[in-house]
């Protein structure tokens, strides 16, 4: 397993050494992210669903799944910090974020392509989908909802700028282009097609590096009972309700079963200490995602020794 898992974890801490010792400035960091959220993640999903025959793009019965799998992890991680940690609503909501939002992109997938000699990238695109338009602005509705008395921005407004997110996100545009060409057996000219392999290649290498060197003076700061709560319940809960709700509905694949698992068990978005900044939880969200990110090492070694000894 540390095969698998050591590779992964490597390629994060060259990316941390290089903007450590300044080899690379945060500046150039967020430029290459932008690259991969713009170019070769967009490429490497477009250029796989383009290919893929159009029964097995989207799959209803994935999307449900995963969509209630993770709304239960957002429930559990709300109830838990409203009734055991005592915080209210809105933070409540921010932690339960936080147990139920992947980071798909930079670390899921990578993972996955270390993971399957052929990797259910269907599983990764639904995945995408169920976040992008049933998670995230669930998330987001529940964080305005309890700060609309502070910031006066009705439900409505958030469900809106919700929507304009959504049709701005280059990961889905490239998934439902992706499934466009699918469905009409659309073909892309021989250049382009070259292009969109050569930008695929260098997709999982420079998202890890991009998000290890996006940890660089990331401390560990705030409630370390609350921190660890969250990031093992990112790690745990979400997994299990994965697993729960991939075995209670009927007509799953088997692999994408395993690819959603997976998916789950990684740590949470890289944005969260992002989205938590704008509540007043920046360096809570930054120091879960950091702690996050370290136990990950050890519950995904654990969890795919589970998987490939089952």
């Amino acid at each position: 397993m540390l095969l698998t898992t050591a590779p992964i974890f490597i390629l994060m801490v060259l990316g941390y050494t290089a903007v450590r010792t300044k080899l690379v400035s945060d500046e150039s960091i967020a430029g290459m992210a932008k690259l991969v959220m713009y170019f070769t993640l967009p490429a490497l999903i477009f250029s796989t669903l383009a290919k893929m025959d159009p029964s097995e793009v989207f799959i209803p019965e994935y999307l449900i799944a995963f969509s209630l799998a993770s709304l239960m992890s957002l429930a559990i991680g709300l109830l838990f910090a409203l009734y055991v940690l005592k915080n209210s609503s809105l933070a409540a909501s921010l932690k339960g974020a936080g147990m139920a939002c992947s980071n798909s992109g930079f670390f899921g997938y990578p993972v996955m392509l270390l993971v399957f000699d052929d990797p259910p990238t269907t599983a990764f695109a639904m995945t995408l989908m169920g976040e992008n338009a049933v998670v995230l602005p669930v998330v987001f509705a529940l964080l305005s909802y309890f700060s609309a008395k502070d910031q006066g921005m009705s439900l409505g407004r958030t469900l809106l700028d919700t929507f304009k997110r959504l049709t701005k996100n280059p990961l889905v545009l490239a998934v439902i282009g992706g499934m466009f060409f699918s469905q009409f057996h659309l073909a892309l000219p021989a250049v382009a097609d070259r292009v969109l392999i050569m930008l695929s290649g260098a997709s999982a290498t420079l998202a890890l590096m991009v998000l290890g060197g996006s940890l660089v003076g990331t401390n560990i700061k705030g409630n370390t009972l609350d921190i660890s709560a969250i990031a093992l319940g990112k790690l745990l809960i979400h997994p299990l309700c994965m697993a729960v709700f991939m075995w209670l509905i009927p007509g799953i694949d088997p692999q994408l079963q395993m690819g959603a698992i997976i998916l789950a068990a990684v740590p949470m978005m890289s944005i969260y200490p992002i989205i938590g900044s704008q509540y007043g939880y920046r360096t809570f969200c930054a120091s879960t995602l950091l702690i996050t990110t370290i136990l990950s090492f050890v519950t995904l070694s654990l969890l795919l020794a589970f998987v490939t000894s089952s």
